[in-house]
C-alpha cells in the first residue's frame, strides 16, 4: 500500500485503518472480521495505560469496519445478501406498508405495529428508518438513537445504519424531535450501536455535527438505555456546556 494516504482507495483506506493485508482481509468471513473490530475497538481504548495520551479515533475504526463488511457481503451470492426481498418487497409495498404478519426489511423493531410511510419527510418515523437503511446500503447493525432536549432525554428510535451515516442520522434525529418546532432547542443526538455492548456516541451537540470524530460517552449499560442512567442524565449537560466553550475557543482562535 502507498505511503501517500490521499492516492489509495476506500478499500485500501478501510485496510489500514484496521491494520489488516489484503491476504489477510480476504481468508476472513464475517465473523472472522467482526471478532478482529471488537478487538481493535478494545486494543485502543484511550483508558488503557499504553494508550494514554493518544487519540481515539473510534469513527475511523468503525467506518473501516462498516466498509470491509459491505465488501465481504457484496462477494456472496444474492440468496445470501437477501436480494430476494426485492421480489418480496416491492416499491409499492416498502412505501404503502401498513400491516403485516412481517415487518419490511428496513424495520429493525419486529414488534411495531404500523410501518405505513405517510410523508416523505423525517417528521415520518418510518421514512426516517427506511432513509437510514438505504443509506448504510441495507445494514444489518442496529443504531440506537436519542436526542436531548434542553435539560432532559426526549425523542428516541432504533434504525439499521452504519457510521459512515452519522451525520444524516443526527440531522434526521433533530428533525424527527423537533416535531415542527425549533430544532435547536434539541442540544445533542447520541448512537448507541447494538453490536457494540455498552457504547455511546455524540454525534451532534449545540449546531455542531461530530460523525467525523464521535465522542464517546460514559454510559451504564445496566440501565437498560441512556435515558435511564441518572449519571448520564446529570452530567451530559455540563458535559455539552464545556465541549460549546471548548468549540467556541477554538474557532476564535482561527
Amino acid at each position: 500500500m502507498s505511503n501517500d494516504m490521499s492516492a489509495v482507495t476506500p478499500l485500501e483506506r478501510a485496510l489500514h485503518d484496521l491494520r489488516l493485508t489484503e491476504a489477510q482481509f480476504a481468508a476472513m468471513d464475517g465473523d472472522r472480521l467482526r471478532q478482529h473490530w471488537r478487538a481493535m475497538i478494545r486494543a485502543s481504548h484511550p483508558d488503557l495505560p499504553e494508550n494514554r495520551g493518544r487519540t481515539w479515533d473510534a469513527g475511523a475504526i468503525n467506518a473501516a469496519y462498516d466498509a470491509l463488511r459491505q465488501d465481504l457481503a457484496a462477494r456472496r451470492p444474492a440468496s445470501v445478501r437477501g436480494v430476494d426481498q426485492d421480489n418480496v418487497w416491492t416499491r409499492e409495498n416498502i412505501w404503502r406498508f401498513d400491516r403485516a404478519s412481517i415487518a419490511p426489511p428496513w424495520q429493525p423493531d419486529k414488534q411495531a405495529k404500523n410501518h405505513k410511510i405517510v410523508a416523505e419527510t423525517y417528521r415520518d418515523v418510518n421514512f426516517f428508518k427506511k432513509r437510514m437503511w438505504e443509506l448504510s446500503d441495507r445494514s444489518e447493525d442496529v443504531y440506537h438513537i436519542a436526542a436531548f432536549g434542553q435539560t432532559a432525554f426526549e425523542g428516541r428510535t432504533s434504525v439499521y445504519g452504519s457510521a459512515t451515516v452519522f451525520d444524516e442520522m443526527a440531522r434526521a434525529m433533530l428533525i424527527w424531535n423537533a416535531n415542527g418546532s425549533r430544532i435547536d432547542l434539541t442540544r445533542a443526538v447520541m448512537v448507541s450501536p447494538a453490536h457494540e455492548s455498552g457504547a455511546l456516541y455524540l454525534i451532534y451537540a449545540d449546531g455542531k455535527f461530530l460523525d467525523k470524530n464521535p465522542i464517546p460517552l460514559p454510559y451504564d449499560a445496566r440501565a437498560g438505555m441512556p435515558a435511564k442512567d441518572r449519571n448520564l442524565r446529570v452530567k451530559l449537560p455540563v458535559v455539552l456546556d464545556r465541549l460549546q466553550d471548548m468549540l467556541g475557543r477554538r474557532a476564535a482562535a482561527g
